[in-house]
């Protein structure tokens, strides 16, 4: 009786580890290995990180843009207001030459004197529109090398249909802020050109209106010209 006891025993043995070898019925599976996981992965990693870089790029271009616009306008309202105070006080500099008063009349010098500093305010006004200009063209770089970039990302490998969509979504962003930044430069050119000629004209007639105030009537120095025209800008709508 012990004896058929232990070969039953010796026989469930046999049968659970034939059951443990490859094939057999109680064989784990196994999932065959890909072929090569290591290079899709790799290459759909990196496709999607340099999605995310050049998104941050050109979000930060975009903000870049904007302050730039933002400190076009702000200049621009800053010459206008100093464009109207200083039409101001040229007027009535030339109001009352014209009907004669004391020469040398400290009330027109203090006003001579106020419509100087409103050219310098002027002058230093085109000072920064010359450096904002430099840094748009600056950023017209930046940007064109950031379209590169997403161009020559659509030719990494491992990236999916999701990917392109992405790519293509920034590249259109960067060519809308490509376009802004020449409207910009336009801008700033022709802004720069307008006030350059109104400077150069006004500090010919605020030279004149010195010679005036000084003889307490309008006149003229002798070789110039005859009388001081006061040129009054309109003032530039804010874009």
């Amino acid at each position: 009786m012990a004896l058929r006891v232990q070969r039953s025993v010796l026989l469930l043995a046999a049968v659970v580890l034939s059951g443990c070898n490859e094939g057999g019925p109680f064989a784990p599976s196994v999932s065959p290995p890909s072929s090569n996981p290591a290079i899709s992965q790799t290459g759909t990693q990196t496709v999607k990180q340099r999605i995310q870089q050049l998104r941050s790029d050109q979000a930060a271009l975009a903000n870049g843009i904007s302050q730039q616009q933002a400190q076009l306008n702000a200049t621009r309202s800053r010459l206008s207001s100093d464009s109207a105070a200083y039409s101001s006080l040229v007027n009535g500099i030339t109001s009352r030459l014209q009907t004669g008063t004391t020469p040398g009349n400290p009330e027109l010098v203090s006003q001579w004197n106020a419509a100087q500093a409103k050219l310098d305010d002027a002058t230093l006004g085109v000072g920064q529109l010359n450096s904002l200009a430099s840094q748009v063209t600056t950023q017209a770089s930046v940007a064109g090398y950031l379209l590169e970039n997403i161009r020559a990302t659509f030719a990494v490998g491992g990236a999916v249909d999701e990917d392109h969509r992405n790519l293509r979504a920034i590249e259109s962003e960067t060519t809308r802020s490509m376009q802004q930044i020449d409207r910009l430069i336009g801008d700033l050119n022709a802004q720069i050109g307008r006030e350059n000629g109104f400077l150069a004209r006004e500090r010919t007639n605020l030279a004149a209106l010195s010679y005036g105030v000084n003889l307490g009537r309008l006149g003229s120095p002798p070789g110039a010209q005859r009388g001081a025209t006061v040129t009054q800008r309109r003032p530039v709508p804010l874009q």
